[in-house]
């Protein structure tokens, strides 16, 4: 009997409980703004970073998608491209809660919140490419 045994891949850096500022798309490759930053696990402590940026690269945009399940349990799904125009206009919130990575694959389930409501978000990312981590030293 042949076997595999997938390592667990322990990232030296966390989303969790970070927020989306901004998201910029230019051709191919999706970035993600984190303004208050993100957190760099050093010794296994958590550091809040300073402005960090997350980006992904050759994004195939026909499997990328936003989800939203708002009050009435109405489940909307948008074109991430759509997503992002709206958030510039928009004065929200986007909290990330839990992030999976996997075969080609980023998933983030989100909380956006807005002056009237919480709504449950899950932002679907699909990329060929890499994913690339920038961040500033933190303030202390």
């Amino acid at each position: 009997m042949r076997e595999y045994i997938k390592p667990n891949v322990i990232l030296p850096l966390s989303l969790h409980d970070t927020r989306i500022s901004d998201i910029v798309i230019e051709n191919d490759t999706i970035t993600f703004v984190f303004d208050d930053g993100i957190y760099i696990i050093e010794d296994k402590e958590a550091v809040r970073s300073g402005k960090a940026t997350v980006s992904f690269y050759n994004v195939d945009f026909d499997f990328c998608r936003v989800s939203c399940i708002e009050r009435n349990f109405y489940r909307k799904q948008m074109d991430i491209r759509d997503f992002a125009k709206k958030l510039a206009q928009d004065l929200v919130i986007i909290e990330i809660i839990d992030e999976t990575y996997g075969y080609n694959q980023a998933k983030f389930s989100c909380i956006i919140i807005t002056e009237e409501q919480w709504i449950d978000c899950h932002i679907d990312i699909y990329h060929f490419g890499p994913m690339k981590y920038l961040w500033e030293e933190g303030k202390e």
